[in-house]
């Protein structure tokens, strides 16, 4: 079976990889610049406050797509030590080290100027291809959700040190 994947449009920033990595949890501001021959399905976005992306993270070599374990590194720049981030295999993270180089994300949406959307909390590189869009509603927000015990014991760790999850 063959994938072909087109892009819908791509982002726009004014901020460097490096100050993108920087930022998590809370992201920059930036654009996501919708090819004009898809703008028509924006039609009714305004309003809402987030959107979800799914972009494709055309930095990713191809010698790291075949990671399949990995340790949460961004868990090492909030303060834990490495050797207290287990390794797991990479469909239970968000490292961007995977077979498919895909990104789920999180946007507030600030405005939409025709086919460009002003946006918030973006945590994706200039140029990155956006592949989809879609509205963030209720249907998204699960309750009763289970994290396995080292997960939570991570998150204990972290509130320990200098963070408040909650406020990730």
């Amino acid at each position: 079976m063959e994938i072909r994947l087109q892009p819908i449009g791509y982002v726009e920033t004014d901020y460097g990889d490096e100050e993108i990595l920087e930022a998590w949890p809370h992201g920059v501001e930036g654009r996501i610049i919708i090819y004009p021959r898809f703008s028509n399905g924006l039609m009714g976005l305004e309003g809402f406050s987030h959107i979800i992306a799914v972009a494709w993270l055309h930095k990713i070599p191809e010698e790291a797509r075949m990671t399949l374990k990995v340790r949460f590194r961004r868990l090492v720049r909030l303060g834990l030590n490495i050797e207290e981030v287990p390794e797991v295999g990479v469909f239970c993270s968000d490292s961007p080290h995977r077979p498919n180089p895909i990104a789920l994300t999180i946007l507030r949406l600030k405005r939409v100027d025709g086919n460009v959307l002003q946006v918030s909390g973006l945590d994706l590189y200039n140029g990155t291809p956006i592949l989809d869009l879609r509205v963030y509603t209720p249907s998204y927000s699960i309750e009763g959700y289970v994290l396995p015990d080292w997960y939570t014991g991570l998150l204990e760790k972290l509130r320990g040190i200098r963070i408040s999850w909650d406020k990730l």
